[in-house]
C-alpha cells in the first residue's frame, strides 16, 4: 500500500507541483492550503508523513507541529518542513519542537524524493522494532500468566474437587486445612489479577487522569504495630511465618495509605520470596530531614547493580535459574508510586547475599 502524504502549503504553484510530483513516484497525497485545514485533515485521516510550510498565515508551520505533536495519535509522524528560511536558529528551534527535517526553498524533487524516503525507512524500522518489543512483551506476558493463574487455580480446583467427592472420608482437621489451601490459592489469586489490573492504571498515570488524585494525595501514618499488621498480611497469603525485626520509627507520611500497604506489601512479599529459609527480614523506619526512609532488607538472592536499572513491568530476574512466583510487577509498582508521590527507590545487595530495599516519602506535619 503506497504512502500517504499530506502536504501543508499556502502557496498554490509549489503545493500543486509537490503534489504532482510525489502522485507520479507513486504516493497517495492530500493537500491543506492552511495550518488549520492541515491540521484538521491529519486528525481526520493521519497520514504517513506530513510536509509543511512554515510561514503561513493564520497557524504558521510550528504551530501545526506543537498541534502535531502534543496529540498522542499523531505524535510520532514524521514531519519535514518546506521552508524559505535558512537561518540556523529557526531551523534549530523547528527541530526542538520535533520536526525531523527541513527542506530549504527552492529545493529540487530528487533532494524531496530523498528526504522522504528516508524518514519513511527510519519510521518503518521504528515501527518494526516497536512490534517485535510488543511480540515480546506478549509471550513474557502469556508465559507468566499461564503459570500464574494456573497454578493457585489448580489448587482451588484440586482442594474443591477433593471435598466434594469425598467429604464424608476426611476428618475435621483435614477439611479445615484444604478449606485454609483454597482460601490461600484465592488469595495468591486474586493478587495477581489486582497487581495486573493496577500495573495497567500506573502505565497511563497523567495528571490529567481521573484517578491521579488517588494516587498522589493522602496520609498515612506509620509505626511498629502498622507493619506488624503489614507483615501478618502476607504470613497469611503466602501461608508460612516471616521472622522479622521491626524497628520503625512513628512519622506520618504524604501518601495515601492504600498506596503505601501496596508498596510495602510488595516489598515484604518479595523479601520473603527470596529470603533463605527461616532467615530473618529486618524492617526498619527512619526520619531524615523533610523524608521518611523505610527500608526492608532479607538475606537470599542478590540482585546485580544492573538488574537495578532494567526494572520493568513482567521483568523477572533469574527466571531460569530459580522458580519463581508473580508477574515480575511487584518493583514497579512500587517504583511507579514511589514517584507518584515525589520519593525515591533504592536497592542496595551485598557480597554476603544481603539485599535491602529502601523507600523515601515525604514527611507531612501531625495537623496537616
Amino acid at each position: 500500500m503506497p504512502a500517504q502524504i499530506l502536504v501543508i502549503e499556502d502557496e498554490v504553484q509549489i503545493r500543486e507541483n509537490v503534489a504532482e510530483w510525489l502522485r507520479l513516484n507513486g504516493f497517495e497525497v492530500e493537500t491543506a492550503a492552511d495550518g488549520m485545514k492541515g491540521v484538521t485533515r491529519a486528525v481526520q485521516v493521519p497520514p504517513d508523513l506530513i510536509l509543511c510550510d512554515i510561514m503561513m498565515p493564520g497557524m504558521n508551520g510550528h504551530q501545526v507541529l506543537e498541534t502535531i505533536r502534543g496529540n498522542q495519535a499523531l505524535a510520532a509522524i514524521p514531519f519535514l518542513f518546506l521552508t524559505g528560511k535558512t537561518d540556523p536558529v529557526d531551523q534549530r528551534y523547528g527541530m526542538t519542537l520535533g520536526a525531523d527535517d527541513y527542506l530549504t526553498k527552492p529545493f529540487t524533487s530528487e533532494n524531496l524524493l530523498l528526504a522522504i524516503e528516508s524518514r519513511l525507512q527510519r519510521e518503518a524500522l521504528r515501527k518494526a522494532s516497536l512490534r517485535a518489543q510488543l511480540t515480546e512483551q506478549h509471550l513474557k506476558v502469556i508465559q507468566s500468566t499461564g503459570h500464574e493463574y494456573n497454578t493457585p487455580l489448580n489448587g482451588i480446583l484440586g482442594f474443591a474437587n477433593l471435598l466434594a467427592d469425598h467429604y464424608d472420608e476426611f476428618d475435621r482437621a483435614d477439611k479445615v486445612s484444604m478449606l485454609d489451601m483454597i482460601r490461600v490459592c484465592g488469595l495468591r489469586l486474586k493478587r495477581s489479577l489486582d497487581n495486573v489490573r493496577l500495573m495497567d492504571t500506573l502505565q497511563v498515570m497523567t495528571p490529567s487522569h481521573e484517578a491521579y488524585p488517588a494516587f498522589t494525595t493522602g496520609k498515612t501514618h506509620i509505626d511498629a504495630d502498622f507493619m506488624e499488621q503489614l507483615v501478618r498480611t502476607v504470613e497469611r497469603r503466602q501461608d508460612e511465618q516471616i521472622r522479622r525485626s521491626i524497628d520503625v520509627q512513628p512519622a506520618q507520611l504524604g501518601i495515601g495509605e492504600e498506596n503505601f500497604q501496596t508498596i510495602v506489601d510488595e516489598l515484604l512479599d518479595n523479601a520473603a520470596k527470596f529470603s533463605n529459609p527461616a532467615s530473618l527480614i529486618a524492617v526498619t523506619g527512619l526520619t531524615l530531614g523533610s523524608m521518611y526512609r523505610l527500608s526492608i532488607s532479607n538475606e537470599g538472592r542478590f540482585f546485580k547493580p544492573e538488574d537495578i536499572s532494567q526494572m520493568a513491568p513482567y521483568r523477572q530476574f533469574g527466571r531460569k535459574q530459580y522458580e519463581q512466583q508473580g508477574f515480575g510487577l511487584g518493583l514497579s509498582i512500587v517504583q511507579k508510586l514511589v514517584e507518584l508521590n515525589k520519593g525515591t527507590l533504592t536497592i542496595e545487595s551485598q557480597d554476603n547475599r544481603w539485599t535491602t530495599v529502601s523507600v523515601q516519602l515525604p514527611i507531612v506535619p501531625v495537623n496537616v
